[in-house]
């Protein structure tokens, strides 16, 4: 029945105040307020008098059915909900102090089927609803299952989830305050009138100890009141009023178990006390009937178009739809929130939900000029706003940066959502959000160390590493995202992180493709660690293996054979493994060059090792400071090849620039010396001698002396008798 009516609503929030009532016509059918009970018709005809002075249409009727007694009623109405607000207004004045909604038919008589006025009850079809707000009345997303949950089984769901909710608080009971009774109201010592009828009597006085707070004993007399008049007007009544005095005795369990005996004996909401048709909205609210809270707030709401827990009660729905995920009605009644209660509790909460949404579902189409559209457009701004103002409380404050986190992540803005996650994490390390905010940290690692090493910017890899993994934040690690770690760690030269690196990953990889790759890695940084045995062993087992490696690893690993072949002075074998590596795009493609045209130098291959030296002086002229020493080994290696090609003067251009690649720091002293002997050859004495006494002062080295003095020795000599030698 419930499902039918919510499936019927089109609208939620109400804003429409209630239209003045109009008196239906006499001999038509009619609703009127049902007061009170008379088992006399002096007493009723008193009653009618007192309210006839008060300025009222009251009425009574002759009994009719078992009970004989007298009924007294006030006003004629057109329909249930406009009688049941005018009868509202009545008991908020104290003109009368409780009600029942009755139909009487034209004859003036109250309605005696029973089944008709279950019909009829609650047609929220007729109710005014805000026209930009409407429920969907397709199947919800995710289909509930035909079990019934637990009693006060609904729980915060944790953060990261799908609730859009998640870390808000949890809606409070409205707390109705204590009626104060004046000294000439009837129940103002606590009693029933003298005037009421015995069933009406107990239940004034029920009523009355509820609205004293003493709500224990209002359960009791509640109960008193069902055992003595089991099926009397009020019995529907007093079951609501148990409920809700169980609500607000702050005991959710018993409130839900009672509420749930009432619904189950009456379904509709006619002639449910005020306070206990909003705790009846709470009940369904706690128990995830969202859309019966929609029903219920709906109804009240024009039902009592003026009352104080209006702005709460908006809000509720639109809380409601957002459980039910119709996100764009709940935008639009969140909306109206904000609109028309501004800097309110309620107003801030909408902001949030309406950015979380943002997040979670953007692109919805919602009217350009509604109120509060841009919360759901630009979430991160507004979790700034949010985040200036007081919150009401520290995990409220958590969640929102955690979702500024996840929003800056949605919107692939990596660095700032990485810094976002920090700040989350670092103000509150324990926090409620916290499993949730490392999940998020460590994705935006993940997507961080992907784009930069793309990019090729390895020292911010490096970087993002030793802050989030180095600074125990992140604790693990998937192989694709540590492989391109300690590589870049490798490329710029932090070998002992990346080595840590590698073997964490080792001790739980078991893809041997991966292994392998990691353990190319591995041999590099042994390598370059000057561990050349260990470095050895791993290539020669690797080599094994070759075919099982990927394109880039196999060339890694051809590069580290030639290097230690080169280091060994096998120049040859060295110069056969450079020969099968394609260097373009490769890791230190500049230094490749170099060790090539070092290996075919020493091959006496002169010509083709100038072409690799000159190869890796042009890549060395992308990053001079970065690769000066390759640059000066190369610019040296190029002379040597000019010198040994009797191209003085190309060697000599080559040596001085080497020298000057420098830029002052440590100095080759074979370059020095070659620069000289290439000025000898060129019979320049006076400059050779400038460079080789440079050279004395560089080292201060016996030998070095001892070789300049026989160098420049032989030149002279060999400059006095050239005439007497044979020409080369």
């Amino acid at each position: 029945m419930k499902n039918r009516l919510i499936a019927g609503l089109t609208l939620a929030l109400v804003f429409a105040l209630a239209a003045p009532a109009t008196p239906a016509e006499k001999g038509a059918g009619a609703y009127s307020l049902h007061v009170g009970s008379y088992a006399g018709a002096e007493k009723a005809a008193e009653q009618v008098t007192l309210l006839q002075g008060k300025g009222c249409d009251a009425f009574s009727l002759n009994p009719e059915g078992k009970d004989g007694r007298h009924r007294v009623f006030v006003g004629r109405y057109a329909g249930p909900e406009e009688a049941a607000r005018e009868g509202a207004k009545l008991e908020q004045k104290k003109i009368i102090r409780f009600f029942a909604v009755r139909r009487i038919q034209a004859s003036g008589t109250p309605e005696k089927n029973a089944a008709a006025r279950a019909a009829k009850a609650t047609n929220l079809g007729d109710t005014k609803i805000h026209p930009q707000v409407k429920i969907d009345t397709s199947v919800p997303e995710t289909p509930r299952s035909g079990k019934k949950p637990p009693l006060f089984a609904r729980k915060p769901q944790p953060p990261g989830g799908d609730s859009v909710t998640a870390g808000l608080p949890e809606p409070e009971h409205f707390r109705f305050k204590p009626f104060e009774a004046g000294p000439g109201s009837p129940a103002g010592d606590g009693r029933a009138g003298g005037s009421l009828s015995e069933d009406e009597a107990l239940y004034a006085e029920a009523v009355d100890l509820y609205r004293r707070g003493k709500y224990s004993t209002a359960i009791d007399s509640f109960r008193s009141y069902i055992r003595q008049f089991a099926g009397a007007p009020r019995s529907k009544a007093c079951f609501y009023w148990i409920a809700e005095c169980h609500s607000q005795m702050q005991d959710p369990r018993k409130a839900d178990e009672a509420f749930e005996e009432a619904a189950g004996r009456w379904p509709d909401y006619r002639d449910i006390p005020r306070e206990t048709l909003v705790s009846l909205g709470f009940h369904h609210f706690r128990q995830g009937g969202f859309d019966g809270a929609i029903e219920v707030f709906s109804y009240y709401i024009n039902l009592y178009p003026q009352d104080p827990f209006r702005r709460e009660m908006s809000y509720l729905i639109a809380r409601a739809l957002t459980e039910l995920k119709q996100y764009e009605s709940a935008l639009r009644a969140f909306s109206a929130v904000i609109e028309k209660y501004p800097d309110t509790k309620e107003a801030l909460e909408s902001a949030v939900i309406m950015a979380n949404i943002g997040v979670k579902s953007p692109g919805l189409k919602i009217p350009a000029h509604m109120a509060g559209a841009e919360n759901y457009r630009d979430p991160v701004a507004t979790y700034d706003r949010v985040l200036q103002r007081d919150l009401p409380n520290l995990e409220l404050t958590e969640r929102i940066l955690f979702q500024k986190a996840y929003a800056l992540y949605q919107r692939k803005q990596y660095r700032e959502a990485y810094l976002a996650s920090f700040t989350q994490l670092k103000r509150f390390p324990n926090g409620f959000c916290r499993d949730a905010g490392l999940q998020a940290l460590k994705g935006s690692t993940e997507m961080l160390v992907h784009v930069d090493y793309a990019r090729g910017d390895y020292l911010r890899v490096a970087d993002t590493f030793l802050s989030a993994y180095e600074g125990a934040w992140v604790k693990s690690v998937d192989f694709e995202t540590g492989y391109r770690i300690a590589d870049s760690l490798r490329r710029v030269g932090l070998y002992r992180d990346a080595r840590r690196v590698v073997d964490h990953i080792l001790m739980t990889e078991r893809d041997g493709r991966n292994r392998n790759a990691l353990l190319v890695v591995a041999a590099d940084i042994d390598y370059r660690e000057r561990r050349h045995g260990e470095a050895e062993r791993l290539v020669a087992e690797l080599s094994r293996q070759a075919a099982l490696l990927d394109r880039e690893a196999r060339q890694t690993l051809q590069r580290l054979q030639g290097d230690l072949y080169l280091r060994k002075g096998q120049y040859a074998k060295a110069a056969a493994s450079y020969a099968e590596i394609a260097p373009e795009g490769m890791a230190h493609e500049a230094s490749l060059h170099r060790n090539y045209g070092i290996a075919l130098r020493f091959s006496e291959a002169c010509p083709t090792a100038l072409q690799q030296f000159q190869l890796a002086i042009r890549q060395s002229e992308k990053d001079r400071a970065a690769n000066s020493r390759i640059l000066q080994d190369a610019l040296s290696g190029a002379g040597d090849c000019h010198l040994l090609s009797r191209k003085y003067g190309e060697a000599v251009t080559a040596y001085r620039q080497a020298v000057e690649a420098a830029q002052g720091g440590p100095q080759n002293p074979w370059t020095l010396y070659h620069l000289g002997r290439g000025y000898v050859e060129m019979r320049n004495l006076a400059e050779a001698g400038r460079v080789f006494s440079e050279l004395k002062v560089r080292t201060g080295d016996d030998f070095w002396n001892k070789t300049i003095d026989y160098t420049l020795s032989d030149a002279e000599w060999t400059e006095k008798y050239r005439k007497y030698l044979p020409a080369k």
